[in-house]
């Protein structure tokens, strides 16, 4: 592969929106934070962290504007939490502490902009009440998938004609919680569209999930 389609520090192959515009942003991050040595990679993790604190912030302002602000936030959270790890691997600075740190942001990221939005459905005029349950539903599914897949995303190379193709740009096959999050948590309250983005979201994971189960007892 050559050096833009495997960017130093990122990962060989990705999902399509971190590949297609998250890395675009957080790789340009990384070789600038590479060169000036202005931050280690756990310090983006507590601006990745920050941003993703802020997102459910303003999801649970219950204002259009803030819908906006979210999305734009938990997507700036999102490419800080894509710079960390390429900072890591480009510079060769990995640690225990760096990693638990990530997870952290990760989850906390995921639950601000969750129980955000709920707020924001549950308080919004616009809104019945029974919509909060779409957000639930989400949550529990999303949880549950994270804890059977696991961080895997079979990396190889192989596969069929389009899957060497897709491979050649860094993309995987199939879609992933990266993915679903952009549709929920950035699309969705960017459009204004929060629960048909909500039901993408689940039906995207519920077919992940069955796709999963039947790939480990088959």
């Amino acid at each position: 592969m050559t050096e833009q389609a495997h960017p130093p520090g990122a990962k060989k192959r990705d999902y399509w929106f971190t590949v297609l515009l998250t890395d675009p942003v957080s790789v340009r991050i990384v070789r600038f934070l590479t060169k000036r040595r202005w931050l280690t990679p756990d310090q983006v993790t507590v601006i990745a962290l920050v941003f993703g604190l802020a997102a459910g912030g303003f999801f649970a302002l219950g204002e259009r504007w803030g819908l906006i602000a979210g999305g734009i936030s938990f997507y700036l959270a999102f490419v800080f939490d894509c710079a960390d790890g390429k900072l890591a691997r480009a510079t060769g600075v990995t640690s225990a502490k760096g990693e638990a740190l990530d997870h952290l942001a990760d989850g906390a990221r995921r639950a601000a902009a969750g129980l955000g939005l709920a707020v924001h459905v549950w308080s919004a005029e616009d809104f019945a009440d029974r919509d909060v349950w779409w957000v639930v539903v989400y949550a529990f599914l999303a949880y549950y998938f994270l804890e059977i897949a696991g961080a895997d995303k079979g990396e190889g190379g192989g596969g069929g004609r389009i899957a060497r193709s897709l491979a050649r740009r860094r993309l995987l096959p199939n879609p992933g919680m990266p993915d679903v999050q952009a549709i929920v948590y950035i699309f969705g309250p960017i459009s204004g569209f929060v629960i048909p983005a909500f039901g993408v979201g689940i039906a995207m994971v519920t077919t992940a999930i069955l796709l999963t189960v039947w790939r480990r007892l088959k």
